[in-house]
């Protein structure tokens, strides 16, 4: 009867602890590998949509809004430049942006814009609340537009960026306009 007692209580527990998201589980085998393997960095790039990508509990999440203007050394807009809004747990270069990668491109479609004719472009991204965001700017157009460098920019928010609110884990959004000035190739 004291067995019978104590199983079902074990059994109500890890039921309750199982709906509150809580896991465990057993392994009779005793692990031998004490390194893990190491993953592929091109494996580790990218969650394939930003905007639904799930995150820990008690992870808090802020939305990054970036929007201005390309222009080139002489003050003109540049059109037909891609920007891109990296969140932080995207660790790629702009010659990282293969055409043939699936989740790359997932990314980008979601994260970010075309400059139009006065150069004008507005992206958006989910991350943790930091200070920095990463930008790439890269030139899709070929030489339509004269030709210019791919390039790496930091946007630096502060606390007076904050547009939105937020309560619990979601932090709100930061919002920031700025003007590129990118370099002919």
């Amino acid at each position: 009867m004291k067995i019978r007692f104590l199983k079902l209580k074990d059994w109500l527990l890890m039921s309750v602890m199982g709906m509150l998201g809580m896991t465990s589980c057993h392994c009779p085998k005793q692990v031998t590998e004490t390194t893990p393997p190491q993953p592929d960095p091109k494996d580790t790039v990218v969650a394939p949509d930003p905007r639904n990508f799930a995150v820990m509990y008690g992870v808090p999440q802020m939305d990054f809004q970036v929007k201005g203007r390309v222009v080139n050394g002489e003050g003109k807009p540049v059109e037909g430049m891609q920007v891109i809004l990296l969140n932080q747990t995207i660790d790629i270069t702009p010659d990282y942006m293969q055409e043939d990668n699936p989740h790359v491109q997932n990314y980008i479609r979601h994260a970010s814009d075309t400059t139009d004719a006065e150069g004008r472009f507005e992206t958006n991204a989910r991350d943790v609340p930091v200070e920095t965001q990463r930008v790439i700017v890269r030139d899709i157009d070929g030489d339509k537009n004269g030709g210019y460098k791919d390039q790496i920019f930091d946007v630096k928010f502060t606390p007076e960026d904050q547009t939105q609110k937020g309560s619990k884990w979601y932090q709100g959004q930061r919002s920031k306009e700025i003007e590129i000035t990118v370099e002919e190739k």
